[in-house]
């Protein structure tokens, strides 16, 4: 049997350690060596530090508009209909079109440059949505910032994946989903205080001061990714390397080679026509874009909030009540990541992390009278956020064996999932009938009810259909009907996701109606 962590090694090999030790390893690490320790370290320093701080910019950017609409800008550019709908869409357009191509552009170009250079520009638009002066200025800008912000997310998760093992990637990588709940609680609590201290302030209204304080806040931040972004082992940013030492490569090679992680060759037809028509990118597809849709349920609390006394018209209420369903789902992105890591497998998360928004969107689709049993289906809806994070670190694993069949599977989800999401949200939530809209819990129900039942489809999949191969030594093709040797029937037989096999050997499965853990046979 091997550690699930370090399929090479047998589990007698992997140290002893004590209770401190495996507590250690849940929350963070618990890394033996002493030097491979210190650069992780680094690492958290640097990458991590970048990349939490990059995407809580994103969703300051984001969220902003949101928070302005409700802020005052509805009657200062006189929104009519559902104008509104139309102005969350523009900027989704932008992001399903930025998509795939920042995907792309991120690996081909370079993180460290196509990243931090979308960031210093959307973040100039955002300044500008402050001057526009009717509707059509900010669909114009929305969309370009869409466009822009496409990379940041599929781009620094395609990074992570790089650098961090399957023993640390899930809780940082949710840590780093988690970071856009904590940038849309700061923009609440940033439209409150500017609203409160700037409304009026040199002629613009606190919704324009928002925007502009945005700016101050992402710009050095964006210039900062320059100097952080470490790119990936095999090709290492040169301006990171005052962090980064010659040691610290060595290292991050060695590691990704234990992991099996392969580094860049470069994008050809023939990777991205294997990549996508293995069975992965559209088994995924399915739940991830149920999430993605689904997730957007918890965003018109604020519009409920806006319509519903005694918060109707108290703009810091509006802005900052919501921000306690941002702070649960951190602290259940903390809850799940650790998880996660400490079973050494994701899908228990996926599965079980869609109960609570199921349960959440039941109560709103039937919009109980009381509006405290309202408060419970919209924070029990905030807790989805990180099951999404918890998917993608675990396609990311999935598709370690390229660099680019990585990229193009992340990027491939993000597009097609925010490509329904581009319109979705109009026909399920028409701002016209806000805040209690027909059908639109009712559908993020049932996305959740689709999602909840994916899961066990994709480890069947797991279990039944081989993950594709893209060594230089595997690439070539057997000729059609030529019978497999025995050693490449096992080779199939043992080509599946270590991360589900393995963690199923070492730990129990719930089963039997008394709901105790058995260990499998």
């Amino acid at each position: 049997m091997s550690d699930p962590y370090y399929p090479d090694q047998p589990l007698e090999a992997t140290p002893q350690r004590n209770l401190w030790g495996k507590i250690r390893r849940i929350i963070w690490d618990d890394i033996q060596d002493p030097e491979e320790r210190a650069f992780v370290r680094r690492l958290d320093c640097g990458l991590m530090t970048i990349a939490m701080l990059g995407y809580f910019v994103k969703y300051l950017s984001q969220a902003n508009i949101a928070n302005a609409y409700a802020s005052g800008m509805k009657e200062a550019l006189d929104f009519k209909g559902d104008q509104y709908n139309t102005l969350l869409t523009m900027f989704t357009v932008g992001y399903v079109i930025g998509q795939f191509p920042g995907t792309l552009a991120t690996v081909k170009i370079s993180p460290s440059i196509w990243l931090p250079t979308c960031e210093v520009v959307w973040t100039a638009l955002v300044m500008a949505c402050a001057a526009a002066k009717n509707v059509h200025t900010l669909y114009g800008l929305r969309f370009i910032i869409g466009l822009l912000e496409a990379s940041a997310y599929p781009g620094m998760l395609w990074v992570l994946g790089s650098w961090y093992g399957p023993a640390e990637l899930g809780k940082r990588v949710v840590m780093f989903q988690a970071t856009s709940s904590v940038g849309t609680m700061f923009s609440g609590y940033l439209q409150a205080a500017v609203h409160s201290g700037l409304n009026g302030r040199g002629g613009l209204d606190g919704y324009a001061w928002l925007f502009i304080m945005d700016g101050v806040i992402c710009m050095p931040i964006a210039i900062a990714g320059y100097f952080l972004i470490p790119d990936i082992p095999t090709r290492p940013n040169p301006r990171a390397r005052w962090y980064l030492r010659d040691q610290d490569i060595k290292m991050a090679i060695a590691r990704m080679e234990r992991y099996k992680r392969a580094p860049t060759k470069g994008f050809t037809l023939d990777i991205f026509k294997k990549t996508m028509t293995s069975w992965i990118p559209w088994t995924f597809f399915i739940p991830y874009t149920c999430f993605v849709v689904g997730l957007g349920s918890y965003a018109y609390m604020n519009l409920w909030l806006k319509a519903t006394p005694p918060w109707k018209g108290d703009v810091t209420a509006i802005n900052v009540i919501p921000t306690g369903g941002y702070a649960l789902s951190i602290v259940m992105s903390l809850v799940y990541a650790w998880t996660s890591d400490a079973l050494g497998t994701r899908w228990p998360i996926c599965f079980i992390g869609g109960f609570p928004p199921l349960i959440g969107n039941i109560i709103l689709s039937v919009w109980p009278a009381k509006n405290s049993t309202k408060f419970a289906g919209f924070f029990l809806n905030f807790t989805a956020t990180p099951i999404g994070a918890i998917m993608l670190a675990w396609v990311n694993e999935i598709m370690a064996s390229s660099g680019e069949a990585r990229a193009i599977t992340i990027g491939f989800l993000n597009t097609a999932a925010y490509t329904i999401n581009a319109w979705a949200p109009n026909l399920i939530f028409p701002a016209s009938q806000a805040p209690h809209y027909k059908a639109g819990y009712k559908v993020t129900t049932a996305f959740f009810a689709i999602w909840i039942v994916s899961i066990p489809i994709i480890l069947v999949c797991l279990r039944t259909w081989s993950i594709p191969k893209y060594q230089q030594d595997e690439v070539v093709e057997e000729e059609e009907g030529a019978p497999k040797s025995v050693n490449e029937k096992n080779s199939t037989e043992n080509d599946r996701l270590p991360d589900l096999e393995s963690s199923l050997a070492k730990s129990a499965v719930i089963s039997g109606v008394d709901g105790k853990a058995t260990e499998p046979q």
